[in-house]
């Protein structure tokens, strides 16, 4: 995971070549998020689900290079019932 970030990181930092070069940064919305498909999470599972389910969330915001602070309103969006509260 540690390789594919710095590859990333790599990427972000190489400038663009052509007329306009590439954004860094684009805005990433709910409805973008949504697109991926992301599993909701309703609690009364075990840790190893838990976790599971946290890993796949970032793999999508990995993937996608949403930006941090979209990441933790798009978690709790997806959390539904009693946890929701």
């Amino acid at each position: 995971m540690e390789a594919l970030r710095q590859l990333e990181e790599d990427r972000a930092a190489t400038p663009a070549f052509g007329i306009e070069p590439r954004p860094t940064v684009r805005e990433w919305s709910l409805e973008d998020f949504l697109k991926h498909h992301p599993t909701k999470f309703g609690g009364k599972t075990s840790l190893d689900a838990v976790n599971q389910w946290l890993k796949d969330m970032e793999k999508i915001f990995d993937a996608k290079m949403c930006p941090v602070d979209n990441r933790l309103a798009f978690t709790v969006y997806m959390v539904i019932g009693e946890d929701e509260h």
